[in-house]
């Protein structure tokens, strides 16, 4: 798998080419062997499905790899567009916050002003006082000034003028201290409100201005992170390329295993060119390849156990241990015997009539080309050579080379076949 240097050294190549490299594959496998195989070769192919196997895994792995990758990326993303959009917000918080301090420092400098005219009017008070309290003492400082101002009036109206001016400087004086207190009072209030309000706006641009320091760093971290998560995608990526193109190559060698195989069909097709139509009952005596043994897999379509998709499948698989006996359907020419592609080690006999049958995946072969075999010979022993999952005996019936159900042709698949008691009641031919 992917080694963490060879993630970097990948990840810096994406970075420096501004993209994916385009995928380099393997070379074209070997050619497939032109000559039959020797009767016991075991040929097949269990390199190869162990390649795809290991293919398939790693294409497995990748994808996860990758999916995981790309939502860690989408969910650092996510948490990258909160963080800016709570910095911005922040920042705007601040703009406000700075606006709210200027406004409390502008409110000081009123609350300020103001102190100062108290002071003035507490100055001005004062002096007022002073002045009263000296005009107060120079008419006789108390009462008994007013009482003898009253008593020296000579006529009424220096009686009302005293009266008068003894209420003047009573009322003035008491006008005085309240004025007085008052000023000193809205003196002590304007300065405590002013230091509270600077104070409170200076905390909170403080505050304000930490969270977004703080959602600005975090940010610049999210974003890094985002960078090295879009790296990985990358690597991990261009990394399921190559496997997928390794896949691609070995699926090539696959398919040229598969259109070796297809060969049997223009060899019979040239073979029984010449030859009467079939129909059933034209080859006889004809019985199943492996006596006892039920069909385990029928023809028709179905899922490949080895590609992974939907195809035909060709014949009947019957099941047995390595090295069980197959034996001849019918009596015929042998004219493959050889390792053919996904068949492994394959034996392909035509009966006359337009009729062939076909038997793969045999551990070892025990015919050759042109051999003329009887009903009921043992030709080959099982196995599970070419593409196969394991021991079986895989048997088509094919007129003029194209494939048609074996079950058409043969009844007794399950059954246990004497195949010389057979051939006597056919008169030994």
């Amino acid at each position: 798998m992917t080694t963490n240097r060879t993630i970097r050294h990948r990840a810096a190549a994406i970075l420096l080419s501004g993209g994916l490299a385009a995928a380099v594959f393997a070379a074209p496998a070997p050619a497939l062997p032109s000559r039959p195989a020797a009767p016991g070769q075991e040929g097949g192919s269990s390199q190869l499905k162990a390649e795809y196997d290991e293919v398939i895994g790693e294409e497995a792995e990748l994808l996860d790899q990758l999916a995981d990758a790309q939502a860690a990326s989408k969910e650092a993303a996510d948490q990258l567009a909160d963080l800016q959009a709570r910095t911005k917000q922040a920042q705007i918080d601040l703009v406000n916050a700075q606006l709210a301090l200027q406004e409390a420092e502008d409110a000081l400098e009123r609350r300020l002003d103001a102190r100062e005219q108290a002071e003035e009017r507490v100055a001005v008070a004062r002096d007022r006082l002073r002045r009263q309290i000296v005009a107060s003492y120079v008419a006789g400082g108390d009462d008994d000034g007013l009482l003898e101002a009253f008593l020296g009036a000579e006529d009424g109206d220096q009686v009302g003028q005293a009266l008068a001016y003894g209420r003047a400087v009573s009322g003035t004086t008491e006008s005085l201290v309240g004025e007085l207190d008052e000023a000193r009072a809205a003196q002590a209030r304007a300065a405590k409100l002013a230091r509270q309000a600077r104070q409170g706006a200076r905390d909170s641009r403080d505050d304000i201005a930490d969270a977004a320091t703080f959602l600005s760093t975090a940010a610049q971290q999210q974003q890094q992170l985002v960078q090295d998560l879009n790296v990985k995608v990358l690597v991990e990526a261009q990394a399921l390329r190559e496997v997928q193109g390794r896949k691609a190559v070995v699926e090539g060698r696959i398919n040229s295993m598969n259109t070796a195989s297809d060969g049997v069909a223009m060899i019979l097709a040239d073979r029984q060119r010449d030859q009467p139509d079939w129909f059933p009952g034209a080859v006889t005596p004809i019985s199943t390849p492996v006596p006892g043994v039920q069909i385990g897999s029928p023809y028709g379509m179905r899922h490949h156990p080895i590609l992974g998709i939907d195809r035909l499948h060709a014949g009947v698989d019957l099941g047995g241990g390595t090295g069980t006996e197959i034996h001849a359907a019918a009596a015929g020419v042998v004219v493959v015997a050889e390792e053919r592609g996904g068949y492994g080690n394959t034996v392909v006999i035509d009966h006359g009539s337009s009729l062939g049958t076909l038997y793969g995946h045999n551990s070892k072969l025990l015919v050759r080309v042109g051999d003329t075999v009887e009903y009921g010979q043992v030709i080959a022993l099982m196995g599970s050579t070419g593409l196969s999952t394991g021991p079986h005996s895989h048997f088509e019936t094919r007129v003029r080379g194209l494939p048609i159900d074996p079950r058409s042709v043969i009844s007794d698949f399950g059954e246990d076949v004497d195949y010389d008691a057979v051939l006597e009641g056919f008169g030994g031919n």
